[in-house]
């Protein structure tokens, strides 16, 4: 639960910078969470379960921040300027509002791959806390 935490404070402003730093750092924190949930849980699990039970209670924490830190810096920049850059990448004329819908997917996205790469990395991390002891 501690992780669970940590993780969203860190998400957040790691995400301040992008959701791909994001989806990164989510790894580095999965990887801090398995590590722990199997050194905690030995003898009583094994590490690769620890791991996926510890990653899997962090992930909702941690993508929840991670998608607040996102928001932030999107309303930072603002919805027009985000439509300018994507108009420019995309060739074509893209309004305010379609912008910040598809930067709202993104961010969905973005959160998806977050919790997978946590949970994977923290169940990755706790299988071999346990096989390197």
């Amino acid at each position: 639960m501690i992780w669970g935490g940590i993780g969203a404070v860190v998400g957040f402003l790691t995400s301040l910078l992008g959701s791909l730093v994001g989806i990164l750092v989510a790894g580095f924190v999965g990887i801090s969470c398995g590590r722990r949930a199997a050194e905690a849980e030995a003898g009583r699990r094994a590490g690769a379960l620890s791991g996926l039970i510890g990653g899997a209670v962090a992930a909702p924490a941690f993508v929840i921040g991670a998608s607040a830190g996102a928001l932030v810096a999107a309303r930072a920049i603002g919805s027009p300027r985000i439509a300018s850059t994507l108009s420019d990448v995309l060739g074509t004329q893209v309004s305010s509002d379609e912008a910040w819908q598809i930067f709202l997917l993104s961010i969905v996205v973005a959160a998806i791959f977050q919790a997978v790469v946590l949970v994977l990395a923290a169940t990755a991390a706790g299988a071999w806390t346990t096989r390197s002891k």
